[in-house]
């Protein structure tokens, strides 16, 4: 099992600009974003990796009162783990769950291999 603390993610609706030639780019939230949790998945992790199918959860505590859709800020920890080489590729995500929390780091991330249960 893997657990990293990061900053709080940007909304999968922050992660992409359009360039007015039509192109896509990083908006500078999310590559200032990127460079923090790398660095704090670096301080952290060591040379721990996840192989093959994984349990992800993630626990985040609300930045502020707005209301926030909990399910937007998967892609960009995904992503993360997956330029960390944390993980293969986050198609191997067999199991994810979000929470909000109340307290704790602003985004708690936690893998582990994938197990199935099986319901007799």
């Amino acid at each position: 099992m893997i657990r990293i603390a990061l900053p709080f993610p940007p909304s999968v609706n922050r992660l992409w600009k359009t360039k007015k030639t039509g192109g896509m780019y990083r908006s500078p939230e999310y590559t200032s974003w990127r460079t923090h949790a790398l660095r704090s998945i670096k301080e952290q992790v060591a040379e721990q990796k996840i192989k093959g199918k994984y349990t992800l959860l993630i626990e985040a505590v609300r930045p502020d009162k707005r209301r926030r859709d909990i399910g937007n800020l998967e892609k960009a920890i995904s992503d993360i783990l997956q330029a960390a080489k944390v993980i293969e590729d986050d198609c191997f995500c067999e199991d994810l769950h979000l929470r909000w929390v109340l307290d704790g780091p602003e985004c708690l991330v936690i893998i582990d291999t994938y197990k199935i249960i099986e319901n007799n």
